[in-house]
């Protein structure tokens, strides 16, 4: 047996319950983590309240959790991980219904999806990185193709995906543009940030901006609105309004500028890649708190705020029996 926060039914945090579940059996490819953190993302919640029912049907996935940081137990004698390999990674959101997600002690991952742990940093700083860091990553690097000295928007650069795209952006030579409440300013500046817009002071769509990239995390923009502040060949990134963005291209009348929808995807090279620019000292995780296994229905009631800056990371409980 181990310790999970199981999803009782669609709804809010009532339907959380923290408690004693069969243990996953590894498959031939995978690795059995023991997973030492994990953290929360919006997509946990929405999973939960019911927001994607069209893909996971009348019940929810049994346990949520995307990113997870811990130890092999279990692997392949081929695998290039073997038990006592420190790991991180992101589990495959669509496989929830089948595969244990990572807001338990064990968890269940393809091989091919997970990544040598970063060895600068502890599993809970681990844990806060994948989803959030592959978000950035994929949209800055594979969708935009980002290059040196150009200039970057980033609304919403306080939260989890926001701190990390302004750092990533920094790293790749850009320059960067920032967008969060006057609360937040210091820690946009921290992290890299060359300028910092007030949202609730000055109206983001009457400056004149002129930025090669336009990364909507908040999701409250699109191409239509923001167009006129990108280069004639810039790109507009939201990882919000999926549906809406992936078309928007088609109706715009400058030709040459793009808007793509993000759908991150679990990839160990592009982990690889986020390992080496934290080892660089070139990323660093910002955490606002760390929170108990027993204490996720308040975890989750928090990244519901909208307001974290950084971060919300479960800390696995050590009562794991051995197998």
């Amino acid at each position: 047996m181990m310790k999970a926060s199981l999803c009782t039914r669609y709804g809010g945090t009532e339907a959380l319950e923290v408690c004693q579940t069969p243990r996953p059996a590894r498959q031939p490819g995978e690795l059995l983590i023991r997973v030492h953190a994990s953290s929360i993302n919006p997509v946990d919640w929405k999973i939960l309240r019911g927001d994607l029912r069209i893909l996971f049907g009348r019940r929810p996935p049994p346990i949520l959790g995307g990113d997870f940081a811990g130890v092999v137990l279990e692997a392949d004698a081929s695998s290039r991980f073997q038990p006592g390999d420190r790991v991180w990674g992101l589990t495959e959101i669509r496989k929830l219904r089948r595969t244990p997600g990572a807001h338990a002690e064990i968890t269940r991952c393809a091989s091919k999806l997970v990544d040598a742990m970063p060895a600068r940093l502890s599993f809970e700083e681990a844990a806060s990185v994948p989803l959030v860091g592959l978000t950035a990553y994929q949209s800055l690097v594979h969708h935009a193709q980002l290059q040196p000295g150009q200039r970057v928007l980033v609304n919403g650069c306080s939260g989890g995906v926001g701190l990390i795209a302004v750092q990533l952006a920094k790293a790749l030579g850009a320059s960067v543009v920032g967008v969060c409440s006057a609360t937040n300013r210091s820690v946009a500046l921290q992290a890299g940030c060359d300028e910092v817009i007030d949202y609730q002071e000055r109206n983001l769509l009457d400056e004149d901006l002129k930025v090669d990239v336009w990364f909507d995390v908040v999701g409250n923009q699109s191409l239509r609105s923001v167009g006129h502040q990108l280069a004639p060949a810039g790109c507009y990134l939201n990882i919000v309004k999926l549906i809406s963005t992936s078309v928007s291209s088609w109706f715009n009348p400058i030709r040459d500028q793009k808007s793509h929808a993000v759908f991150v995807a679990p990839s160990a090279s592009d982990l690889a890649h986020l390992r080496q620019l934290i080892q660089q000292g070139d990323l660093h995780p910002v955490i606002e708190r760390i929170y108990p296994l027993d204490q996720i229905a308040d975890a989750y009631k928090r990244s519901r705020s909208k307001r974290t800056v950084g971060k919300l990371v479960i800390s696995m409980p050590d009562s794991l029996v051995p197998l």
